[in-house]
């Protein structure tokens, strides 16, 4: 009796070994500078992603090239339009994306709603973006509208360059098996960073006057 309540305990033990790991960050590659990490999820069978390193442009000009609706679709890797539903503030608004796809695959579309922040801390930004519903963009038969469950970057200032981390949940939705959207999906972390990096050492672009004073409230070493 006692080794079959050992065997019970064992067995429970390696369970719960497995689903704390299932909420940890796995390290995945390294490219130029950029980590990326991945996590499995009990709740969502679509993996979330993480993906950190330094951006060679100081924050002013990596904050404001992500608020330029007009140059998005020049660096944000397979975009293929970008426009507003609803410009609410410097550090808020409402977007319509069009991503492209493979063929034969659909093209995939969101409303995204992004808010911008400073840390309680005050040592860096926050940049929270998730998809909405929203009626002023009904559904296109020819597009996929996918869901960003969550997405975060935040911002650090070191200099005159800027340590970046972006975390993603994102489900592109439709016939897509998810194991290979897990497979897909985990080089867009580094492909966004790269295509910020290499963007933001050929552009100049500055913050909004909101995005301003948020980033004067951050010391700087």
């Amino acid at each position: 009796m006692n080794g079959k309540i050992n065997l019970i305990v064992l067995i429970s033990f390696v369970i719960s070994l497995q689903s704390f790991a299932k909420d940890e960050w796995e390290f995945i590659t390294e490219k130029k500078g950029f980590k990326v990490f991945a996590k499995d999820s009990k709740e969502n069978p679509i993996q979330s992603l993480r993906a950190e390193g330094i951006v060679r442009a100081d924050i002013e000009k990596v904050v404001g090239i992500l608020r330029d609706v007009d140059s998005a679709t020049k660096w944000l890797p397979n975009l293929d339009r970008r426009e507003y539903i609803q410009n609410i503030s410097d550090t808020e608004a409402i977007l319509y994306d069009v991503s492209k796809m493979p063929w034969p695959v659909k093209n995939r579309d969101m409303v995204v709603h992004h808010r911008l922040f400073l840390a309680e801390d005050k040592s860096h930004l926050l940049l929270q973006f998730n998809s909405i519903q929203d009626k002023k963009i009904k559904k296109n038969d020819s597009n996929v509208r996918a869901v960003i469950y969550k997405g975060e970057i935040q911002f650090y200032p070191k200099k005159d360059e800027t340590f970046v981390k972006l975390t993603l949940l994102v489900d592109p939705k439709g016939a897509i098996p998810k194991w290979v959207v897990n497979m897909l999906q985990v080089k867009f972390p580094f492909d966004f960073l790269n295509a910020l990096d290499q963007f933001a050492v050929k552009t100049d672009k500055e913050p909004l006057p909101g995005i301003a004073k948020l980033i004067a409230q951050i010391p700087r070493s």
